[in-house]
């Protein structure tokens, strides 16, 4: 048995016992062994799932600086992924670094305009930063993309921010909501972490 044959088998074990931590919301747990997952891994392409995941139990922890390292390190070893990119994206409007995260909201419907998250998001950023028309007119499309492209989750999610815009512009209220943007952000981080697993799920169930 080879050192490299061993070690892989180290990463493959902790990354069953971070994702089974993670199952289960114990995500301190998961980023210690992911952690050790990257100590272990030096191969670009076998850090991308590590990184991933870290990154995402940064954001449900809180940490957001750090989900924004893991990210990125993950962008530049795969910058065509919009997924990552949304996870930054997750990252830096929970740091209220919103022009940052409409930077990368941008990109990515730049080169897929139906990603019914990303709109809505982007809507979201427009409306911490005040644009008000913007961000009403992107919520709109946000919706009416949700209802050809989204999920069940997406749809209703989608349809109760475009509620809640519309009344919030209607009283006036613009400051109402704004304490409101982090738990979006991180809610619609969870609907696409849920539905990218799905997808991997059917992908691998194929025959």
């Amino acid at each position: 048995m080879t050192k490299s044959f061993e070690t892989h088998e180290v990463i493959s074990i902790l990354m069953k016992e971070a994702r089974r931590s993670m199952d289960h919301e114990h995500f301190e747990d998961a980023v210690i062994k992911l952690q050790r997952c990257l100590q272990l891994e030096d191969e670009p392409k076998g850090r991308l799932p590590i990184l991933d995941d870290l990154g995402y139990c940064f954001l449900k922890l809180g940490w957001f600086q750090e989900a924004v390292n893991a990210y990125t390190e993950y962008l530049k070893i795969l910058p065509s992924d919009n997924d990552g990119r949304f996870f930054l994206a997750s990252a830096y409007a929970s740091l209220k670094w919103t022009g940052d995260a409409i930077e990368e909201l941008r990109t990515i419907l730049s080169t897929d305009p139906n990603d019914v998250l990303a709109r809505h998001d982007l809507a979201l950023c427009y409306r911490d930063m005040g644009w008000m028309k913007e961000s009403l007119e992107e919520m709109k499309i946000a919706n009416a993309k949700a209802m050809i492209y989204g999920n069940t989750n997406e749809k209703e999610v989608v349809k109760s921010s475009l509620v809640n815009l519309e009344q919030e512009i209607e009283n006036e209220d613009e400051d109402g909501s704004k304490d409101a943007l982090l738990f979006f952000i991180l809610l619609i981080a969870v609907i696409k972490k849920s539905s990218k697993a799905t997808l991997l799920h059917l992908y691998k169930c194929r025959p």
